[in-house]
């Protein structure tokens, strides 16, 4: 069985944009690829924290609202300071206790 979209979703999800529009979006968005490309490369699992608020940080700024940036720059700087770290890994430590 195949599904074919509706035109509504054509247009929703973009199925529709002429290859400029295709490219002009992958350029938009291609610093996701590159925050991808950090996470899988880094082996510590805080520094990969670090680099998930970077990408969150980022994708936030893509928003209109002001308050979505304050509050993952203070996230951010919280991850950044000992005791930001000694929590991360603490959780996580209890994560792994689990499984």
């Amino acid at each position: 069985m195949t599904y074919e979209m509706t035109p509504d979703e054509a247009t929703k999800y973009g199925a529709g944009l002429s290859i400029w529009q295709q490219l002009a979006l992958l350029q938009q968005w291609a610093p996701l690829i590159g925050y991808g490309q950090r996470l899988v490369n880094e082996p510590d699992t805080f520094k990969r924290s670090l680099v998930i608020a970077d990408a969150c940080e980022w994708l936030a700024s893509k928003t209109s609202s002001p308050l979505d940036d304050e509050l993952v720059q203070h996230v951010g700087n919280l991850l950044k300071t000992k005791e930001g770290e000694a929590l991360v890994r603490w959780a996580l430590l209890k994560v792994e206790e689990v499984r």
